[in-house]
């Protein structure tokens, strides 16, 4: 499936049947304006929250907090090696604080979430004061993470619309990246079409069902900056998601790969497909890299210096397998 729809929403209130070429350009144009990414990109993802709480069930609140910084640490013991610009930290505040703070000391880009933590249907963390608690951390970029099928029903994914442009907005207003991370399930009817199996989903259905999602949120007006996109099995698939990412003059929007908490092998794989395609800039991956050494740490068994070494290890590998120039330093 190849959608290039170009419509946008009108945001200068001239009703419906306003939205013209010339509005979407200079609606994309102010987008423009605010974009400070670096490129490459390459974010370790740790805003993960009822996830946390999820995997290490026995640790205590203090104890997840300084989880935050260890991770954190990763990055620094590779900044002999990559530039600090390209190393970005996506980090939450009800267990990151401090961390969100140090990184952005350190010159690192900052992500950090704006929606709660695993609901059914997108909704703010902080509805009532987000904007003065964005200013206080003062990070780059503002993560919206969504649940998004083009078959959901036409009321959740109304409602999902609407507060996803509304916090792009936001983003605008602030002057910051806009993050946008979908993640699909399969509904029942696409599961049955891949015999029940989620790998055919994946490799069949997804890439036609993201690049719908994408258009649908392109025209409702909503434009990210990022889009954060789960790994694709081919170079095909993906150059189809980047054009339709990057169409109707969206020259400046970007792609990263996230890492659905893969194997470092099957993560390595959507890397090399990413890699081959300029609008993808990088990848925002997590799990993969603190899962089983925060674990190994929380039990007892390693240093905390012990675990930040084994996951500078795993994400300089993930940087060498998406090999993109300038990062990588002699």
């Amino acid at each position: 499936m190849e959608i290039n729809t170009n419509t946008h929403r009108d945001r200068f209130n001239h009703g419906p049947g306003r939205e013209t070429k010339e509005f979407h350009d200079m609606a994309v144009n102010e987008d423009r304006r605010s974009t400070h990414s670096p490129d490459p990109l390459y974010m370790l993802a740790f805003d993960h929250r009822q996830v946390l709480r999820d995997l290490y069930p026995d640790a205590q609140t203090d104890e997840l907090e300084s989880t935050k910084g260890v991770v954190l640490d990763a990055l620094q013991l590779l900044s002999d090696e990559v530039a600090s610009e390209s190393l970005a930290f996506l980090v939450d505040e009800e267990y990151g604080r401090e961390a969100a703070l140090t990184a952005r000391e350190r010159g690192h880009y900052v992500a950090m979430p704006i929606e709660a933590s695993r609901t059914k249907i997108l909704q703010l963390q902080f509805p009532d004061d987000y904007p003065e608690r964005f200013s206080r951390y003062d990070p780059q970029a503002v993560k919206t993470l969504v649940f998004y099928n083009p078959a959901d029903d036409a009321e959740r994914k109304r409602a999902q619309l609407d507060t996803l442009r509304a916090m792009g907005d936001f983003a605008r207003e602030q002057g910051r990246d806009y993050l946008l991370e979908i993640l699909m399930k399969p509904s029942a009817e696409q599961l049955a079409a891949s015999g029940g199996d989620l790998a055919d989903f994946r490799a069949t259905q997804f890439a036609d069902l993201l690049i719908e999602s994408i258009a649908e949120m392109q025209a409702h007006g909503i434009d990210p900056e990022i889009w954060k996109i789960e790994g694709l099995e081919t170079v095909e698939q993906t150059t189809a998601v980047a054009a339709q990412a990057t169409t109707g003059g969206r020259d400046h929007v970007r792609c990263i790969v996230l890492g659905s908490g893969e194997s470092q092998e099957k993560v390595h794989s959507w890397l090399a497909n990413a890699s081959a395609v300029p609008a993808f800039s990088g990848f925002a991956i997590g799990r993969t890299v603190w899962h089983e050494p925060l674990g190994d740490l929380l039990a007892g068994r390693i240093t905390r210096e012990e675990a930040s070494e084994r996951m500078a290890r795993t994400f300089g590998g993930l940087i060498a397998a998406f090999g993109r120039e300038p990062s990588l330093r002699a």
